[in-house]
């Protein structure tokens, strides 16, 4: 049964009984609908209510439509709005879209047509929230980073790890900038065509990897301590699959074809998500951004064997020079030069890995590109 808090929001404004009741008979089943006799009650309920569309009228006596057009784009510009028109009133409903407004339909309307614009109009209203409400997100969670960096700025013992903790924060914020500015387009292009559907993959990115930066930071907040998190059964196969998903965006911007071979097997063993997910991240992203120049390829594959998975990253970048292979793992050592790099990804990367009893490997061939095996040991059946 669904539950009427749950369902969208619609408000009806028409100075005429016959519609305004035609209308919320017509989506009731799908929608709260909220009904109103004038623009100066519909603003009311507008403030009270927080509908995800409109279906206002043109011609009202009081108030008009295309006043109560301009009112509502000064209280929300991106709420969804559509305007009803008699078939006599077609400029007026052109000057109505030049206004604002996101689509007009003329009485007597068609129920089906009628149906599919409110539920286009729902969907995208819906969709500029989501965005702007990770977008706060965002900032609450960059205001709070900045609150704990300055507490242990305070702390000499923790001037590698809050380097360390920097670079672990800037791999997802990375991959959500890159889903922020894709999804801003797809909104963009919104307004000539529906693209809404598309986006919701965008949108669950974007969520995901803010999850990861909040769990990164509680991580990191719990430093030192013993309210550490302790280990759990995970899934490797999962963890891959997540990641090579979040970073596809980042990828198809630099070119890089990127592609996953992952076994069925859920590939479980005794650690923490979070940790995994840091050096598993750590790991694509480097190749990812080693392979740019080159426009190169990205293999992932998730093997299990009898007693351990192997996560293997495979690229065609700039490889690794034979003198700085004994290097790599050492903290703020880079072959990243004037682009950024940290050194201390792949640091971070073993000690997860070497925390969870695992092993790592890395063969890598000078302008030929770089191998990276990740060998961890499963859960006995």
């Amino acid at each position: 049964m669904t539950v009427t808090a749950d369902l969208p929001q619609v408000l009806v404004i028409d100075d005429e009984m016959g519609p305004r009741e035609s209308l919320r008979m017509l989506l009731k089943p799908n929608y709260q609908v909220h009904t109103a006799d004038s623009v100066e009650r519909g603003l009311e309920l507008l403030s009270e209510k927080k509908p995800d569309a409109i279906v206002m009228d043109i011609r009202m006596p009081g108030m008009t439509g295309i006043e109560g057009l301009r009112r509502i784009r000064q209280i929300d510009p991106h709420l969804s709005v559509i305007m009803l028109t008699g078939f006599g009133a077609l400029e007026t409903a052109k000057e109505a879209l030049r206004l604002g407004a996101n689509d007009y339909i003329s009485k007597p309307f068609d129920a089906r047509e009628m149906r599919e614009v409110i539920s286009r109009n729902v969907e995208r209203t819906r969709l500029h929230r989501t965005s702007e409400n990770a977008a706060s997100e965002i900032k609450e969670l960059n205001n709070r980073l900045l609150q704990e960096l300055a507490q242990k700025e305070r702390l000499a013992s923790l001037g590698q790890a809050s380097a360390e903790f920097v670079h672990d924060i800037g791999n997802p914020l990375t991959i959500v900038w890159g889903y922020v500015q894709l999804l801003a387009k797809k909104l963009e292009d919104s307004e000539n065509k529906d693209t809404s559907n598309g986006s919701n993959k965008e949108l669950e990115i974007i969520e995901q990897n803010v999850r990861l930066c909040r769990d990164l930071l509680t991580m990191w907040q719990s430093y030192g301590s013993s309210d550490a998190a302790p280990h759990r059964p995970v899934s490797i196969s999962e963890i891959v699959a997540e990641v090579v998903k979040s970073v596809g965006a980042m990828a198809k911007e630099s070119s890089v074809k990127l592609s996953c071979d992952l076994t069925d097997d859920p590939c479980s063993l005794n650690g923490d998500a979070v940790q995994i997910t840091r050096a598993i991240q750590n790991v694509i992203i480097n190749a990812i951004q080693a392979s740019t120049e080159a426009k190169g390829t990205i293999e992932v594959s998730c093997i299990r064997k009898d007693f351990y998975v192997d996560v293997r990253v495979a690229d065609t970048g700039h490889g690794i020079q034979p003198e700085q292979i004994s290097k790599i793992f050492d903290p703020y050592f880079t072959t990243k030069q004037g682009k950024s790099g940290t050194g201390l990804g792949l640091y971070i990367t073993k000690k997860v890995i070497e925390d969870h009893s695992g092993s790592i490997k890395v063969d890598s061939t000078a302008r030929v590109g770089t191998t990276i095996t990740i060998r961890l040991p499963l859960l006995s059946s």
